[in-house]
């Protein structure tokens, strides 16, 4: 484990079979890579019986739900100590990669000393040829970061394009090893959600440059630890989402205290501005949907 150059961090909540697709994945990589394993559930029962298969992945099992934030925080803090690596890759649990991904995001790093966070192309597991995740900014108009062309062509022109972005996502962050020690994992606050857009903004902060490689490729559930299937709900907003009322306070909260931590001069005004008129069309959207397709 301590001899490969990258660290891979998955956080499971409740999720051993997406977690075993992603550890699969991992272990099928041509550069080879230690594994952290965070449970988060706490003590999923389903969990070491799924990954007995790797015997070799570290499994960390704090004794309390520590959040998507604590739990990446917690693998971070142990491959900093434990693991001799140059590169530290969060990886979602419900994420799977390809087997050259790891060894793509790695020699991207290697020739360019400049760069401190990479990010890969992220591509739907169900839709493959639809875009997750094609590169991002940070718009403070959304007090939050927004990806170009989600939802659309995985190979669109934009999406092919390999540029420095402000934003990369949580669900596939890869870290040269002095930039995970300068920014010392997500804030602590952040129990989920919009701890990567934070994190981004203090990387910018502390001119770490964030790098997007859509060479490489990975595929992703999409709120695979929310929700069982992926027709359940489609729509945060939905009234049909039973985690509705944890996602708005959550993401309200979060996004207030990005504005407060990061949001400066004509940043702070745009984001003051957007962020009352958003949330009035997010509850407009929730509270006007025909509730009787619920009956």
């Amino acid at each position: 484990m301590h001899s490969a150059r990258t660290c891979v961090i998955v956080v499971n909540y409740r999720g051993a079979a997406d977690t075993a697709a992603c550890i699969r994945s991992l272990l099928a990589s041509a550069a080879p890579a230690a594994i952290v394993l965070v449970d988060t559930s706490p003590n999923d029962p389903e969990l070491e019986s799924a990954i007995a298969f790797a015997p070799g992945v570290k499994l960390l099992r704090p004794p309390e739900n520590l959040g998507f934030g604590g739990g990446n925080n917690l693998g971070i803090e142990w491959a900093l100590k434990s693991a001799d690596c140059e590169y530290i890759f969060l990886l979602n649990n419900d994420a799977v990669v390809l087997p050259d991904t790891i060894s793509e995001l790695e020699s991207a790093m290697q020739l360019d000393p400049s760069i401190g966070i990479c990010a890969p192309r992220i591509a739907f597991m169900d839709r493959p040829d639809r875009l997750w995740y094609g590169g991002g900014a940070i718009d403070w108009r959304r007090s939050s970061a927004f990806t170009p062309g989600f939802g659309g062509d995985a190979e669109a022109p934009l999406a092919m394009m390999e540029r420095d972005v402000t934003f990369a996502t949580g669900c596939a962050l890869f870290l040269r090893r002095s930039a995970a020690e300068k920014l010392e994992g997500f804030d602590p606050r952040f129990f989920m959600y919009e701890e990567d857009v934070e994190l981004c903004l203090r990387a910018r902060e502390h001119r770490i440059r964030i790098r997007y490689i859509p060479r490489c490729l990975i595929f992703h559930r999409a709120q695979g630890s929310t929700r069982k299937t992926s027709g359940e709900w489609d729509d945060f907003w939905s009234v049909r989402n039973p985690r509705l009322p944890f996602y708005a306070f959550h993401v309200l909260r979060n996004r207030a205290l990005n504005i407060y931590l990061h949001a400066r001069g004509w940043d702070w005004i745009t984001a003051r501005f957007f962020f009352l008129s958003f949330w009035c069309a997010a509850l407009s959207r929730s509270c006007g949907e025909d509730v009787s397709t619920l009956c």
